[in-house]
């Protein structure tokens, strides 16, 4: 259920939504997907908060590669990214009387009457939505503690390579960068999350789950 801080009063409730996992894994399409169901949606994206001057002394170079490792926690501002949610939580804006409150509709008639039933009741509660997605929000411990409902993509190595390989990054990835950094990184990671944070729900990227039909039926249940 919603945390006692994440409601203002009877009228004006926020739903924190925590998207993370393996790079290349599904969270950002899952995170724009949900913005384009639900009403009244923000995304929040770890992305934006990393620290682009290469000299910053928050960085940690590997030696070897002459490369910054940019897949850990002190590679990213999260102290300003923790300020942006609270800021977020704290100024919802009320919504107007004509939200319809669906802005795109699927054809998978589940999801459809999942979405009438959560567009009725946050019209009712007057709910807003925030989701919050990155590679390593669940590891920020403020930023957990936040978030009401939380999901964790993984992949095999295998298919994450694969993927990883066929991405652009601005710095691109040297050679070496996935198996010395993405990859170990994104295991001490789960690792991490997994002794210390027990609701979380773990999604296999490869495919074969319906990850928007199952969040959307927990948010039911939050409504």
């Amino acid at each position: 259920m919603m945390s006692e801080n994440h409601i203002e009063n009877n009228e004006n409730i926020v739903i924190t939504i925590g998207i993370s996992g393996v790079t290349c894994g599904g969270k950002t399409t899952t995170a724009i997907k949900l913005q384009n169901i639900l009403p009244n949606t923000r995304i929040i994206s770890q992305d934006d908060y990393y620290i682009l001057d290469e000299q910053d002394p928050r960085h940690v170079w590997i030696p070897e590669l002459n490369h910054v490792n940019y897949d850990i926690l002190s590679s990213l501002d999260m102290n300003k990214m923790y300020e942006d949610v609270l800021k977020a939580i704290g100024k919802r804006k009320r919504r107007k009387k004509n939200d319809s409150g669906i802005i795109h509709v699927p054809e998978d008639e589940v999801q459809i009457k999942i979405i009438q039933e959560i567009s009725k009741k946050s019209q009712e509660s007057n709910v807003s939505f925030l989701i919050v997605e990155g590679f390593s929000i669940f590891n920020y411990e403020p930023l957990a503690q936040v978030l009401d409902m939380k999901y964790y993509f993984i992949l095999d190595y295998a298919e994450c390579m694969k993927r990883r390989i066929t991405r652009v990054y601005d710095p691109p990835d040297c050679p070496g960068y996935f198996e010395k950094c993405v990859w170990p990184e994104h295991i001490k990671q789960l690792s991490e999350i997994q002794s210390c944070i027990k609701d979380i729900t773990f999604f296999n990227g490869n495919g074969g789950e319906n990850f928007i039909e199952k969040i959307l039926g927990d948010i039911v249940n939050n409504l």
